[in-house]
């Protein structure tokens, strides 16, 4: 006869649970973005990466807010032009991640370049790498007990088989980012309890 998982909370760690969760926000509001990548380990990559691609997309992009409050800074991204696009700041208030951030709502928009008027789309990115986008997908990003940027997914606009995204698509990049979020914050809950090496 086997057991079934009991997923009741012991009372002796629940009563440490609030300290657990001051020093994993303690630990995480202070984290500098450009050292999200000892958080993003290549499991997580290679989650985000799968999922890019089965919608179709160009590359993705994770966001983080930065210190100040003020920026989602880019950790990561998929494309061949990394390089030049990782350490961008988008300024809050300016663009489709900065809303997703501040409604905390996925959102998905097609035909990002044919909009002239009232396109919530800011392309300073575009520019100083020199594509045009043509469909995004962003999703809020959590970890660590709260909201902490945005996972974006885009279509470009040069790109072959970029006919959009639908719902399915914003299923599928939700999806991955929640598997990230969980593998991130087992990450963070295990270094805090001093289990990495159990």
């Amino acid at each position: 006869m086997t057991n079934r998982l009991n997923f009741i909370a012991d009372p002796e760690l629940a009563a440490v649970s609030g300290l657990l969760q001051e020093r994993l926000d303690g630990w995480v509001g202070g984290l500098d973005p450009s050292g999200f990548d000892q958080l993003l380990d290549p499991v997580m990559q290679t989650a985000l990466h799968r999922s890019f691609t089965v919608v179709n997309g160009a590359e993705g992009t994770v966001w983080l807010i930065d210190q100040s409050g003020e920026n989602l800074v880019a950790v990561f991204n998929s494309g061949p032009q990394a390089e030049k696009l990782i350490g961008f700041k988008q300024p809050l208030g300016k663009g489709i991640i900065s809303m997703v951030y501040s409604h905390e709502r996925p959102y998905c928009e097609n035909d990002i370049a044919k909009e002239k008027d009232g396109n919530t789309h800011d392309n300073t990115l575009d520019k100083k790498i020199g594509t045009t986008t043509a469909a995004m997908i962003a999703v809020p990003f959590y970890f660590g007990f709260g909201l902490r940027g945005v996972i974006s997914c885009v279509q470009l606009e040069n790109q072959e088989d970029a006919s959009g995204f639908d719902s399915k698509n914003v299923d599928e990049i939700s999806a991955a980012v929640s598997v990230v979020e969980r593998l991130i914050d087992g990450r963070l809950i295990t270094a805090a309890l001093g289990l990495e090496d159990a």
